[in-house]
């Protein structure tokens, strides 16, 4: 048998080359998952690897890298195909906000200083339905009194501890001549009428460990807006509040009215 001469092989080659891309000739493709691709002809296409000859020479390629193969006859067989993309999920809802708009007196307790409690801190706690949603917390006494421990409740930034429950953002207090603006924004949801309750309360435990209690309250039910703030406004009357032979009297004549604007 007789050898080709090296020039005579290498004519070969670039034959089988120039005829595989001869135009309106088809040819394999092997598409890669990386995205290259190799044209040529499948000589073999076992359960782990393709072989395909090309104008190169035969090339053996692993079945996990390709992703799909364009045989010559027009029909597709896909082997790895690409993961789908995850269709984009729709942008959450906006939250409700409730804006509480407070006028009116300003809420105080005072206290004998031999029998003042471990924390004289006061909060307003707003509810929902019964479940906390914001809290107010001024820990700051009003400045030297003869006689007595006092705290004028104070929206003031600087002198108020904000706390939210969970997922619930509270912006800072918006302090005006006689207006005091809270804005509360509610996990998005399409709620019934809710029970909204808000109420000044004393703590009778100590820092660490509080133990809240009403002094004074007022609730409402409020049906909470999708589409715009829902306001509600909070009108308080002092009463006849005083600190008198050192204990506090007529707490509970302090009022508070909460109506929707």
């Amino acid at each position: 048998m007789s050898r080709a001469r090296p020039g005579r092989a290498r004519g070969i080659l670039l034959a089988a080359s120039l005829l595989l891309c001869a135009p309106g000739l088809r040819a394999d493709v092997l598409v890669l998952v990386d995205g290259d691709r190799v044209s040529g002809k499948i000589v073999a296409s076992g359960t782990k690897r393709v072989r395909i000859q090309t104008p190169y020479g035969l090339l053996i390629v692993p079945r996990e890298k390709i992703e799909r193969i364009k045989k010559d006859d027009g029909t597709e067989e896909v082997l790895n195909a690409p993961p789908a993309t995850p269709a984009p999920l729709p942008p959450p809802p906006p939250p409700l906000r409730l804006v509480v708009v407070i006028t009116g007196g300003v809420f105080w307790q005072a206290w004998d200083p031999s029998a003042a409690p471990a924390d004289p801190s006061l909060r307003l706690e707003v509810r929902l339905d019964e479940k906390p949603v914001a809290a107010y917390v001024d820990a700051t006494l009003d400045p030297d009194i003869p006689g007595a421990i006092v705290n004028s409740f104070s929206f003031a930034p600087e002198t108020l501890a904000v706390v939210a429950s969970p997922k619930v953002r509270l912006g800072p207090p918006e302090t005006r001549p006689g207006r005091i603006l809270l804005e509360i924004d509610l996990p998005a949801q399409t709620p019934p009428p809710r029970h909204l309750r808000l109420a000044y309360q004393a703590n009778e435990g100590t820092t660490a460990e509080p133990a809240w209690r009403d002094l004074a309250e007022a609730s409402l039910e409020v049906d909470l807006k999708t589409e715009a703030p829902t306001f509600v406004k909070v009108e308080q009357d002092r009463g006849k509040m005083e600190f008198s032979k050192r204990r506090m009297r007529n707490v509970d004549t302090f009022k508070i009215v909460v109506k929707t604007e």
